[in-house]
């Protein structure tokens, strides 16, 4: 069997999402980088006709989504399960994946931790007024999710699933920076969860690099 292809940066989430969910499925993958910027190029367009990563492969099976991605490798390799057969965690796990996408990652990444490698905006009262309310989301994003992952020692339940696989990454460098170090503070078991997911193999093999 020809190992699958992961096409994007080591450093970006959504890369490690895919990534992190290969090594917990103990499938050995190769991550082809696309640099910051080249992903609205060929031959990445021909991938990811949208020009965001990752970009996916496997035997000839080409696939982009994140979302798309992460249920292909938990249907498609053996391995510990990371969808629950149980329909109330399978939806948690889900509706926490939405959130993420939704509310999250518009925030946090696309916000907060990008203004750590970009200069503001050149509005500045604008910026920070923007940056205010993508803080303002991200606490309650945080809280929410806190609220949601119940008494399991995972997002959605009992066992490791593909919700601690998409958030994990974003999460993991939001609460590296101060703003996050912050909210975290205010939030025991999310701190908790993270620290368990940190310590777990797949983390270490799949770690981007500082």
């Amino acid at each position: 069997m020809a190992h699958p292809i992961v096409y994007g940066p080591a450093s970006s989430p959504y890369v490690w999402s895919v990534r992190l969910a290969l090594a917990e499925k103990g499938v050995v993958h190769r991550l082809v980088p696309v640099e910051f910027g080249r992903e609205r190029e060929e031959p990445h367009l021909s991938r990811q006709p949208f020009a965001k990563v990752p970009a996916f492969e496997h035997e000839g099976f080409n696939l982009y989504e994140t979302q798309a991605i992460l249920r292909y490798i938990d249907e498609r390799f053996s391995g510990p399960a990371l969808q629950s057969e149980d329909v109330y965690e399978w939806s948690r796990m889900n509706q926490m994946i939405g959130i993420h996408d939704a509310y999250a990652y518009p925030a946090i990444g696309a916000r907060i931790l990008r203004n750590r490698i970009s200069p503001p905006l050149p509005a500045k009262n604008f910026a920070e007024e923007a940056n205010a309310a993508a803080l303002e989301m991200a606490r309650h994003c945080l809280g929410e999710i806190e609220r949601l992952m119940g008494e399991g020692p995972f997002l959605a339940g009992s066992e490791m699933s593909l919700a601690d696989c998409m958030l994990f990454p974003l999460l993991s460098s939001f609460a590296r920076v101060g703003e996050g170090r912050e909210i975290f503070a205010e939030r025991a078991r999310l701190s908790e969860w993270l620290g368990r997911i940190d310590a777990r193999p797949s983390v270490a093999l799949t770690r981007p690099e500082p």
